[in-house]
């Protein structure tokens, strides 16, 4: 694992992040990893779901059409789901 080393903290916001670390049970670091966790996967939920699959199978399996129209199904209403009771 990594280090990182955050220079020029700002106090009241590492005061913040400490009251947030003892109201969680846990260390400055352990809820500086996480704030920074959720955040990056906050992030990664407003990338279109198109763009999101051609970063974990490459670019050259996914054309921009196809990027652009799973993006759109995305944004569709949900269908009915299908009935077998008749």
């Amino acid at each position: 694992m990594g280090d990182l080393l955050i220079r020029g903290l700002d106090d009241s916001l590492k005061l913040q992040l400490q009251e947030r670390a003892t109201r969680n049970g846990r260390s400055l670091s352990q809820e500086a990893i996480e704030v920074m966790r959720i955040q990056i996967l906050r992030d990664q939920s407003l990338v279109p779901a198109g763009q999101r699959l051609r970063a974990l199978i490459g670019d050259d399996r996914l054309t921009e059409d196809e990027v652009r129209e799973i993006s759109d199904l995305r944004r569709e209403p949900d269908r009915e789901p299908p009935r077998f009771d008749k």
